[in-house]
């Protein structure tokens, strides 16, 4: 069934999004559209009235029609216009839905885009269900259907080195879990340039301590050995730079969603240096971006 078809004699029904016992989900008045599990994870494709349709993987809400443009319009441009670049070299780990693909695509000084997807139906479906992605035939596109770590020691290999690393992972319960770890960020780290930028991001869950202070999580983004990319690079100093914006995206559980700026350098990129108007991302919404609450912020700096 192809993005414009339309489903026929199926009722919606409620479905829940899996919480692994964080105490809250999100639940969608949705119809299953199409579901398969390929060699990496179970891939569903759901229609919903308010939302579209929405890619999950492994019971995790990756995207919908209605909202995705706003992580990946905040998740490329922000890094991408928060310092002068030219000839920018991007690495995308993930991203199989392909908008942040797209959105890298909207500007000039992109010379070469880098996908890394370890599942090939990802891409397929989502280009079939939800075509939301940008081109993979541009030139500038170099897409690669494989193991990011396999990847990331052949770029070590020929030298490679990138303005941008964007990661754009699922959960860590299936493809994704050997990425949360010192050993890769070891990697990436050799893979970035002086001057570039890895991001990362999760949703930020805010809670309540025992005490009654507000207190937060990363809602999914931990590894089983209860680390994710910000505790490894805290603990370790790998980057020792790292910068915070957020934004808010309905269908991420809380809503609030975080991205977290890991650099050699350290030079902010709270202030644009070029003029870019996105459906969701502006100037003047890049530079709030960085605006985080108290509770936040005691909370990330501890």
């Amino acid at each position: 069934m192809g993005q414009n078809s339309q489903p026929s004699n199926a009722s919606f029904k409620w479905w829940r999004e899996r919480d692994d016992e964080f105490g809250a989900a999100l639940s969608l008045n949705a119809q299953l559209l199409h579901s398969e599990q390929s060699p990496y994870q179970l891939i569903e494709i759901y229609d919903t009235a308010p939302f579209g349709r929405v890619l999950v993987l492994d019971g995790y809400v990756q995207a919908s029609q209605a909202d995705e443009f706003i992580y990946h319009e905040m998740a490329i441009h922000v890094p991408l216009l928060g310092r002068e670049h030219e000839d920018a070299n991007i690495l995308i780990i993930g991203g199989g839905e392909g908008g942040a693909l797209r959105e890298a695509l909207k500007h000039d000084f992109v010379s070469n885009i880098t996908m890394v997807e370890i599942d090939k139906r990802v891409v397929e479906l989502s280009s079939a269900y939800l075509g939301v992605n940008g081109d993979y035939d541009d030139p500038r596109v170099n897409l690669i259907i494989g193991d990011a770590a396999t990847f990331a020691d052949e770029a070590l290999s020929n030298n490679e080195t990138y303005d941008l690393i964007l990661l754009d992972l699922t959960e860590p319960v299936g493809p994704s879990a050997a990425l949360f770890t010192q050993a890769f960020c070891e990697k990436l780290v050799k893979l970035i340039k002086k001057d570039g930028v890895i991001v990362d991001s999760d949703s930020l869950y805010l809670s309540r301590a025992p005490d009654g202070t507000p207190q937060g999580s990363f809602l999914q983004e931990v590894s089983s050995d209860g680390e994710n990319l910000v505790s490894v690079m805290k603990r370790t100093g790998l980057l020792p730079h790292i910068e915070v914006y957020h934004t808010k995206v309905p269908l991420y559980p809380g809503a609030d969603f975080g991205f977290f700026l890991y650099s050699h350098h350290g030079e902010s990129y709270q202030t644009p240096v070029k003029s870019f108007t996105g459906n969701h991302y502006n100037s003047a919404l890049h530079s709030a971006a960085f605006a985080l609450p108290e509770w936040q912020k005691r909370w990330i700096n501890t």
